[in-house]
């Protein structure tokens, strides 16, 4: 590997991680209608972002956690539209001197107390980059435990229609290996929860990958020969190149509903970091076609594992670039 892609290489790391310090592990929940079906989370400190979606006025969703006594709790309440919906949260838990009118709707459990947070309609969205959207910001609050025991946060849908509501908890930013593998799967219902076309999120890498391929093995005037590895390493590297004019596209749509914003940078750093990948995958490939070299196989393995760490290729591409350079060492 050249130094100067070793270097980008270790910048690429460095600046992906830095930017992902105030991520939430998203999750998209349903069927936590009736406090006995409501969400449990084992580590309610641990910072979280739940999509759910209000089919009815009226409708309650209900999240469960534990507290030990002077506990801190924070969490806040957003949506991805001005819906006709009111996310009104409250936080029901021992010791709760119970404070603000509520829903005959909600379920409070015996000797328990509530705190209704209703939020204020805001005027403007809030531009977030991990995302990257346009969230509305409800209300915000933050509670210490009087008492042990389990809390809940009943979701209760004040306004006069359906809709969708994100409920964000806990402030230590912290994912499992496997969280953030898959957080790409997880931006793509993100998209859907926020309305757009399941057809267009998990088919607009096909406009990309697609053309890619018959162009660089029928049409280009020095055709890529095709073989296993550059089928899966072209492939993987369009993939990349999707993900990232993507991530543009949902980036740019965000922006002009809030305007720019200096956190742009942060989503940036996740658009440039696949393409490059992208590109530097496409030029190992579009070279002139040579024996197989060990450093080359070991290169597009490397760059299938920072494409892992960056959500890189809707998790595929990545994959496709550790076994082309696999092939390539098979090769060797």
């Amino acid at each position: 590997m050249k130094g100067g892609e070793a270097a980008l290489s270790v910048l690429i790391i460095i600046f992906s991680l830095t930017a992902c310090v105030s991520g939430h592990v998203p999750e998209i929940k349903g069927g936590n209608e009736g406090i006995e079906n409501a969400v449990y989370l084992d580590d309610p400190f641990k910072s979280w972002a739940f999509y759910g979606t209000f089919e009815n006025p009226g409708s309650v969703s209900y999240y469960e956690f534990y507290l030990e006594k002077g506990e801190r709790l924070w969490f806040s309440v957003f949506t991805p539209k001005k819906d006709p919906v009111h996310p009104e949260a409250v936080l029901i838990g021992p010791g709760i001197e119970s404070k603000g009118d509520i829903s005959d709707k909600i379920t409070v459990p015996e000797n328990y107390g509530y705190i209704v947070i209703s939020g204020k309609k805001p005027d403007m969205p809030d531009y977030e980059p991990f995302t990257p959207s346009a969230n509305y910001q409800w209300s915000e609050y933050e509670y210490f435990a009087e008492l042990p025991g389990t809390h809940y946060i009943a979701m209760f849908n004040k306004g006069t229609g359906s809709g969708n509501y994100g409920l964000a908890i806990g402030y230590r930013e912290e994912f499992l290996i496997s969280e953030w593998v898959l957080i790409p799967v997880s931006i793509a219902n993100i998209r859907i929860w926020e309305g757009n076309s399941p057809a267009f999120v998990f088919g607009f890498p096909i406009f990309i990958v697609f053309p890619g391929l018959l162009y660089l093995f029928r049409i280009k005037k020095e055709t890529v020969p095709i073989k296993p590895e550059t089928l899966t390493g072209i492939t993987g590297a369009l993939l990349y190149i999707a993900g990232s004019v993507f991530m543009l596209i949902q980036a740019v749509i965000a922006l002009f509903k809030t305007g720019f914003q200096a956190s742009f940078g942060a989503t940036a750093i996740f658009i440039l970091i696949p393409l490059i990948l992208g590109l530097l995958i496409l030029k190992y490939y579009l070279k002139p076609e040579q024996n197989p070299v060990k450093k080359e196989g070991i290169k597009l393995i490397f760059f299938g594992i920072i494409g892992l760490i960056v959500w890189s290729g809707y998790i595929i591409g990545p994959f496709l670039a550790i076994i082309s350079g696999l092939m390539i060492l098979y090769k060797t």
